[in-house]
């Protein structure tokens, strides 16, 4: 049903495509909205540019995706099986293929976007996007998603944001959002460097 394509799986037929679409448009709008949301509980004042936001929140919709796919691959509990033995009827599951291309669809554009943000603010400031300064503070923002995610995946956020727990998250919060700025004043630095070098020459 599905033909491969590079790194994705294309639907053989537009019944299914469409269904691929649909279910990639659904899902790409779920953990975008939902890193928006974990964007929106940070402090506020954080030293990070709305650029450096921006990617933060694409890392945190990227790690939210493939949970979601990790989450839909665990095996069930022998309670939730016995349960699904006993109704009349079986209750709805998604197509695996349509989910599966579903997924790789929406990896692919956050993997994009990610690139293409990370790679305009580098050209934007004159900084070459694959030097190792560039690298490091990419994945410092990196670095901040995963430490984020890892605070606020195992419970809804309204919850999260009136507990204890959110303090915890503004401290944290605010020493990798310094790293990051630290990083970006590497690169500032050496994209000066190399304009004194122009000008010297």
């Amino acid at each position: 049903m599905l033909r491969e394509l590079g790194d994705l799986y294309i639907p053989t037929n537009d019944r299914q495509l469409r269904a691929v679409q649909r279910r990639g448009d659904e899902m790409d709008k779920q953990v975008r909205n939902w890193a928006q949301a974990v964007i929106d509980m940070l402090p506020r004042g954080l030293p990070i540019n709305p650029d450096e936001t921006f990617v933060l929140s694409l890392y945190l919709a990227q790690q939210r995706r493939l949970n979601i796919q990790m989450d839909a691959y665990k095996p069930e509990s022998g309670l939730m099986s016995a349960v699904k033995a006993m109704l009349p009827v079986p209750m709805p599951t998604g197509n695996p293929e349509v989910m599966g291309a579903a997924h790789r669809l929406v990896a692919a554009r956050l993997d994009s976007d990610i690139d293409r943000a990370c790679r305009f603010f580098c050209e934007d400031n004159a900084i070459r996007p694959d030097c190792e300064e560039a690298i490091d503070w990419r994945v410092a923002i990196r670095f901040m998603a995963q430490s984020v995610y890892s605070r606020v995946a195992d419970g809804e956020l309204k919850k999260v944001a009136l507990s204890p727990r959110r303090f915890e998250l503004a401290l944290i919060a605010r020493d990798l959002a310094s790293e990051i700025a630290n990083r970006r004043q590497t690169m500032f630095a050496l994209n000066v460097t190399v304009d004194r070098r122009k000008k010297s020459g």
